[in-house]
């Protein structure tokens, strides 16, 4: 029985830090790569088109669903930031690969597995974390 605890306790560790890889990835990325700007319900500075009432598919319902909002506002407060350079800083893969790093390792996971990880992951789709 503990086994099984043990090995559910490690999964949750996997989706928190998979959870939080990808809010990070989605700060990091411009508004016009998003589902809802592509679906013409927000646009390329975050702001709504539509009312979520009147959001009609399951597509656009699922591109605006709590998690999204919460990116697309916090996207927008992160544009009102003064200091360019810490704008820049917080809207980037490798720093927020930094900030994964720690965060997953304060819920007691190899930081350095989760990047190595994540870094396999990226090399292998292509994604030049440099741009």
């Amino acid at each position: 029985m503990m086994l099984e605890s043990t090995g559910m306790k490690d999964a949750v560790k996997v989706i928190s830090a998979f959870t939080v890889f990808k809010f990070i990835k989605m700060i990091s990325e411009p508004f016009k790569r998003m589902e809802a700007y592509r679906l013409g319900i927000i646009d390329d500075k975050g702001n709504f088109i539509k009312k979520l009432n009147d959001l009609t598919t399951q597509k656009e319902k699922n591109s605006v669903d709590a998690f999204h909002r919460l990116i697309i506002n916090l996207k927008k407060v992160i544009d009102k930031v003064p200091d360019p350079h810490f704008k820049a800083q917080m809207k980037t893969i490798p720093t927020a690969m930094i900030l994964l790093k720690d965060e997953a390792e304060k819920y007691g996971a190899d930081g350095d597995y989760v990047i190595g990880e994540i870094e396999k992951y990226l090399i292998e789709n292509d994604v030049n974390i440099e741009k």
